[in-house]
């Protein structure tokens, strides 16, 4: 018969409540899964009309400025189908800009004729948003079938100022500020 030794404190394990370390690296490979699942249905939210037709505008401005000032050659932000394009294109040579005179039809036969390839492109999808006002240089073009806004390659740019609504509940006001180039969005009341 084998004796017994009495147990005592230091040959007891001790069971202390926790995690250990592979329940924790799995729990969080089981996270990164689902997040990597989340993630591309989440880009597939779209924007409310209205902030997308913002959006591109500012990205159509940023993209016309800093290609101007980096070819060192004018460019312009083109809006054509009363307001559903917007492209940014080299400036054909000899259109100048609005306050001379050049009308919508010449620069739409520049551009028919190759002078102004399209580095940019976004449509506004969404027929309840709409330009209710179009300005260049202090003239209106609302009327015009294309609107050329010129950027130069100091920075500068033609004045420009227009509206656009959403179902004529929600406007917006998109401003270019010519001695900067910089464009602008703010909410109308």
């Amino acid at each position: 018969m084998i004796p017994q030794v009495p147990s005592t404190s230091s040959n007891r394990r001790i069971s202390v409540g926790g995690f250990t370390l592979i329940e924790l690296l799995v729990s969080v490979a089981i996270g990164l899964i689902i997040l990597g699942l989340a993630v591309p249905m989440l880009r597939e939210i779209r924007r409310p009309p209205l902030a997308q037709a913002s959006k591109d505008f500012l990205d159509a401005c940023a993209h016309a400025r800093s290609r101007s000032i980096m070819e060192g050659a004018p460019t312009q932000l083109v809006i054509r189908d009363g307001g559903a394009e917007l492209s940014v294109e080299k400036a054909p040579e000899g259109v100048v800009g609005a306050t001379n005179g050049v009308s919508a039809e010449s620069v739409l036969s520049a551009l028919e004729s190759g002078a102004g390839r399209s580095s940019f492109t976004r449509r506004i999808d969404d027929p309840e948003v709409a330009f209710e006002a179009i300005n260049v240089n202090h003239r209106s073009f609302m009327q015009a079938p294309a609107t050329a806004v010129r950027f130069y390659p100091n920075g500068t740019a033609d004045d420009f100022e227009a509206v656009i609504s959403w179902r004529r509940t929600e406007m917006r006001r998109f401003t270019i500020e010519a001695m900067t180039g910089l464009a602008e969005v703010n909410s109308v009341k």
